[in-house]
């Protein structure tokens, strides 16, 4: 055999123990990484639900100067709340579909026309901690 029929017999590709040894390893990192975002789970549905409200308090107190009217957010029960503006339209948020197990406490919210209100506090909590809102008496919404 000559030396240039040699190197023509090369092979690519892997061996079937190689394929079976990357799957082994892959199957170990994803069983370990979907453990680690289940226990993320709680604590990422309890930050996503605080924003929410958050933007709806913010969004209630643009309204109440924009239509140069109070907005109310009266609470429902402990996962929902209603947004009035003056004496019209009431829409309801719900916080339990898009984040389950997630509680809301709070006394109502009301926005005067200048968009100031009474200082309150929001508590929103599940099985990963507490979060807390605050709104100023000058209408600031902070979460804590």
């Amino acid at each position: 055999m000559t030396p240039a029929l040699k190197t023509m017999n090369t092979r690519f590709g892997f061996t079937l123990y190689e394929v079976i040894v990357v799957m082994a390893i892959i199957a170990i990192v994803s069983a370990i990484s979907i453990f680690n975002y289940r226990a993320w789970i709680p604590g990422i549905r309890l930050n996503g639900a605080t924003r929410q409200v958050m933007s709806d308090l913010v969004a209630a107190r643009m309204s109440s100067v924009k239509e140069n009217a109070s907005v109310a957010v009266m609470h429902l029960s402990n996962h929902s709340y209603s947004v009035t503006v003056g004496s019209g339209t009431s829409s309801i948020k719900d916080l339990q579909p898009d984040f389950p197990g997630t509680t809301l406490s709070f006394t109502g919210v009301l926005f005067s026309s200048r968009g100031t209100t009474s200082p309150r506090t929001l508590t929103l909590q599940n099985s990963s901690g507490i979060k807390t809102i605050t709104i100023a008496i000058t209408g600031r919404v902070k979460i804590n």
